[in-house]
């Protein structure tokens, strides 16, 4: 007997992309110099737009579904504190190499509260005016501002709020600013019925649409030299960060976490097409059965991504002792991947949500709410994984 998936089945999916996108950007072989690897071509900077947009979709949900509890606003308060302060954790630890999120996403579920009660007819026409605002804004900053020192997101920075509050918002590797464009959209999306067949392929479709769009864009203001390239660097622009300081001329960019509004599109594009596809792919029985270890990982990001950081640091640390550069491996990537998904997938079936989630739910769902979710419908239950 078939059965029908749920809505959340998708998001989780998605959300297992996500995951295994951005333990790729970080594992996988470094780009140096000449064409970047494939790894970088595909996920370098679309992977976390992707789980800021899903943060958004899973604003919405948790919302319809469960108002009262996991969804209320004094519950979503105390997940993104809890969020920003493991995520000021991991940037304080000596050497860790990846420029922790989770600080910057709590930021963005507190920014998306007022917005999650907006009217659709509302909601659509603001989300594409701050997207394409935003962009302008945030770029506009940087230029003007001197340079401004803002690396990982640390424990230390809370004595300087001022400072922190700016890194968090316009300065830091993912501007809040810019990135709430993200969420704003997953608060539409979680409005749509991803269970239906339509719905999925217009996602897909819409996402292609914007993907390929901006990507031919930005090709083509490189070849016609509308967009300064003195360095020959045509790759980098396309997939690449900005590798100077900001200038007016970025606005036309469309290379990773630029935040330039033809950067933010793209990577709409990218996480409207994942879930899209995840949504599609769900539906069939088979590919229920083969995504169960991808859907597993997605109902417990914030655990596995803790542990991938920490997996990632002690493989940076082990490198620099040996005494030569980490160049990146498939490898390294292709290990985590089959270990984590097949623990989370274990993890789930034994146990059920998570550890981080499990800490994270305890310490901000009221008790009485949490008995109350013990009946839940299935469409109902694991909207309120985090990360």
């Amino acid at each position: 007997m078939r059965v029908a998936p749920s809505r959340v089945d998708a998001v989780d999916v998605a959300r297992g992309v996500a995951l295994i996108g951005m333990m790729l950007a970080h594992l996988g072989p470094v780009w140096l110099d000449g064409d970047p690897p494939i790894g970088q071509m595909v996920v370098g900077g679309r992977a976390a737009p992707l789980f800021a947009m899903l943060a958004g979709v899973a604003l919405t949900l948790v919302h319809r579904r469960d108002p009262g509890g996991v969804g209320s606003v004094r519950a979503t308060l105390a997940r993104a504190l809890l969020l920003i302060a493991l995520g000021l954790s991991l940037g304080s630890i000596d050497g860790m190499p990846v420029l922790i999120i989770l600080a910057f996403y709590g930021l963005l579920i507190v920014a998306a509260l007022p917005f999650r009660q907006l009217p659709t007819a509302v909601l659509v026409p603001m989300t594409i005016f701050w997207t394409l605002v935003s962009g302008v804004v945030v770029v506009g900053l940087q230029v003007v501002q001197p340079p401004v020192d803002a690396g990982q997101a640390e424990v230390s920075e809370v004595a300087h709020p001022v400072a922190l509050l700016g890194e968090l918002l316009v300065f830091g590797a993912y501007p809040a600013v810019a990135w709430f464009s993200y969420v704003l959209v997953g608060l539409v999306v979680g409005r749509l019925d991803l269970r239906n067949l339509a719905v999925a392929w217009r996602l897909a479709a819409v996402g292609a649409g914007l993907l390929g769009t901006t990507t031919a864009a930005g090709w083509a203001l490189i070849r016609t030299e509308v967009v300064d390239d003195p360095y020959g660097l045509g790759w980098r622009m396309l997939f690449g960060g900005r590798y100077r300081r900001a200038e007016w001329n970025d606005l036309l960019q469309v290379g990773e976490h630029t935040s330039t509004p033809l950067n933010l599109v793209s990577a709409i594009g990218s996480a409207l097409l994942v879930i899209g596809l995840c949504a599609l792919a769900v539906r069939l029985p088979w590919s229920r059965l083969l995504l169960t270890p991808l859907r597993s990982a997605g109902a417990m990001t914030l655990t596995l991504y803790t542990v991938h950081v920490l997996w990632f640091w002690r493989i940076v640390e082990g490198s620099d002792e040996a005494g030569g550069p980490r160049l990146g491996s498939y490898g390294d990537w292709l290990l985590q991947v089959v270990v984590l998904c097949a623990l989370a997938a274990a993890w789930q079936r034994w146990v059920g949500r998570g550890p981080l989630e499990s800490v994270v739910r305890l310490l901000t769902v009221p008790r009485s709410a949490r008995r109350s979710r013990k009946n839940a419908p299935v469409d109902d239950r694991g909207v309120d994984s985090v990360g």
